[in-house]
């Protein structure tokens, strides 16, 4: 297909997700308020923990006295990473439910096409919560970062979401052989929620998750945002050079695995049938 073609193929799959989203109102109402959810249990956690918002302990471990800041940004990493789980995973499982995903394997399009198509409608969403959420939070739980260093951090938001991609892609190739992918999917979402630094510094864990939480991208791309919007640029070299190289390893590898699995599956079949 020329690239028009798949422009064109790209818009229809975008849309098509669009359509499906907006048919169900709660779907939005949900997702919203789960931000808010996230946010009011970290301030409490935050409260509970240290009997006030700002921890000396968290200051010296990563540069955030105050644990809501430093919460909201890792929620906005992980909601803006998962978009790229659940756009890969997820629209596999869904198709392979429905009894459509060999029609949309067949259609003309390339494979990344039909990918993209389901996330850019979660990538769009995503940025469209973020633009709410920052005025919000900022006047209802007086978070205060510098906002230039956040536009500055996104780039490198931006680059990990090209190591989420690589493994949303190998998550992909392990649902085709998987009977019933469900289980795993929830999961290895559970593993993802749990390591991404989002709620705590991962080096509070034990050496072997942190290993672990250091081998997926969420935590290395939490870790250089954070880092970026406190420090800038500069002080932030290690940090970004390390998600720089992960997420390059990261999109290669998911893409040879999807690869090789999609092969394999054409030959022995699917397992979900």
């Amino acid at each position: 297909m020329g690239v028009t073609s798949e422009l064109k193929a790209l818009y229809g799959v975008a849309v098509k997700n669009w359509r499906i989203f907006i048919s169900y109102k709660l779907w939005l109402i949900s997702d919203m308020m789960f931000g808010f959810f996230f946010v009011g249990q970290a301030l409490l956690i935050g409260i509970g923990l240290t009997g006030e918002r700002n921890s000396p302990a968290l200051q010296r471990l990563t540069g955030y006295a105050d644990y809501v800041t430093f919460a909201v940004l890792g929620f906005m990493v992980l909601g803006f990473g998962l978009t790229f789980l659940s756009g890969f995973v997820w629209s596999i499982v869904e198709e392979l439910y429905a009894g459509t995903l060999e029609y949309s394997f067949a259609a003309p399009m390339r494979r990344i096409t039909f990918f993209v198509g389901n996330v850019l409608t979660r990538i769009f969403l995503s940025f469209l919560y973020m633009s709410i959420y920052i005025p919000i939070f900022t006047l209802l739980f007086n978070i205060r970062f510098d906002f230039l260093n956040f536009l500055k951090a996104i780039p490198f938001l931006l680059v990990g979401a090209v190591g989420m991609i690589g493994l949303g892609m190998t998550a992909a190739g392990i649902v085709l052989y998987l009977k019933d992918p469900g289980p795993f999917i929830t999961i290895l979402e559970m593993l993802v929620f749990a390591l991404s630094g989002a709620m705590y510094p991962v080096s509070i864990l034990p050496k072997g998750l942190q290993i672990l939480a250091k081998i997926l991208p969420y935590a290395p791309t939490s870790e250089a945002v954070r880092k970026i919007v406190a420090y800038g640029y500069a002080n932030s070299i290690s940090e970004i050079s390390y998600l720089v190289v992960l997420s390059g390893a990261y999109a290669i590898v998911g893409y040879l695995i999807y690869k090789w699995s999609e092969r394999q599956a054409r030959i022995v079949g699917l397992k979900s049938y």
